[in-house]
């Protein structure tokens, strides 16, 4: 049972995830994705148990499911911070079976190697457990991985992967159960690389988007600042506020920029400067819709030049406090994106 693969794909998925929801200031807006991870470490889990798993493992596993479910409902009522919770709940139970089938499997294998130093050569050969249901499943987990490879856009070639598959169910095929079982250990140290290379991809990725939102949030702080001077408020507020913006340019991993962003927002509140927040918030999405009409083959592209001069028209009225003027624009660009959204 290879155990010890899918408490990697756990952890892959985890790492990804968690750093997702956790962050979520700058990550997707969709939280359905959230579900779909949970579902997959779901059944991964699912394949790793049978009718003689431990009855604490079974009942590990039924909590999962709950959280899973609970998610999902989350998701359905719109009611983010319990979908973050249900998510992080399940994946943590997950990983802890993952942790105990693994500890079992290394118990299993100790024993069957002491077996081995016993046993003659041909003898074991001839005895030889068959791996198919060992490559079934690490098959699925190496699918995973590529899909996870072209969601990061890496260079990673499966070709070798690909091949070494084919070999081991030839082998299978020809009775070599042993052979098969070498030819399963070279692709899980292929698969133990390649998981790494995508997570570092991944969190680069990650790091990259937190800066990227940390220069939008910026922009946003420096409009809020303005504002504020225009409106006579307070030293002590300018000064505060000056000083989040310091602190969070200088910000260079996500942690920190996270970090940063929600001390603006205890500030905002604090000081009930968050009338615009909501405006800011549909400049960042007219933004971000701009951005995916531009990669569409056959989008006019003068007409997205036009809706970049009027989005830039947006944010000097947020920058001169004339949320009205903001808003009524707003809600023309947003309507002609969509009609340009719904003609492809």
């Amino acid at each position: 049972m290879n155990t010890i693969v899918t408490f990697g794909l756990l952890i892959l998925v985890a790492s990804m995830a968690l750093g997702g929801i956790t962050n979520n200031i700058y990550a997707q807006d969709d939280p359905s994705i959230l579900l779909k991870l949970a579902k997959r470490a779901q059944n991964q889990i699912q394949n790793q148990i049978s009718s003689e798993s431990p009855d604490e493992i079974k009942r590990l596993f039924e909590e999962g499911i709950q959280n899973v479910n609970y998610l999902e409902k989350a998701i359905r009522n719109n009611d983010t911070v319990s979908a973050k919770e249900h998510f992080l709940s399940a994946m943590k139970i997950f990983t802890e079976i993952s942790r105990h089938l693994s500890t079992s499997d290394d118990a299993a294998t100790k024993s069957s190697r002491d077996i081995s130093e016993e046993t003659p050569t041909n003898s074991a050969r001839s005895t030889a457990k068959d791996p198919s249901n060992d490559i079934q499943r690490l098959q699925v987990y190496v699918n995973n991985l590529k899909s996870l490879a072209e969601k990061y856009k890496t260079s990673i070639d499966f070709s070798e992967l690909d091949k070494l598959f084919e070999l081991s169910r030839q082998q299978i095929n020809d009775n070599q159960f042993s052979l098969a079982s070498e030819t399963l250990q070279k692709i899980q140290e292929i698969v133990v690389e390649i998981n790494k290379e995508i997570r570092e991809e991944a969190a680069k990725q990650e790091s990259q988007r937190a800066k990227e939102y940390a220069q939008q949030y910026l922009e946003q702080l420096d409009r809020l600042i303005e504002n504020a001077k225009k409106q006579g408020l307070s030293d002590e507020i300018i000064n505060k506020l000056e000083n989040a913006r310091e602190n969070l340019s200088s910000a260079d991993n996500p942690a920190d920029i996270v970090q940063e962003i929600r001390k603006i927002l205890s500030i905002k509140k604090q000081f009930e400067l968050t009338k615009n927040d909501r405006l800011e918030s549909r400049v960042l999405q007219i933004e971000k819709t701009i951005s995916q009409l531009s990669q569409i083959d056959g989008v006019d592209q003068d007409i997205l030049v036009d809706a970049k001069e009027t989005l830039q028209t947006i944010k000097r009225y947020l920058y001169d406090g004339e949320f009205d003027n903001a808003n009524q624009l707003l809600r023309d660009l947003a309507k002609q994106l969509e009609e340009i959204k719904n003609s492809l």
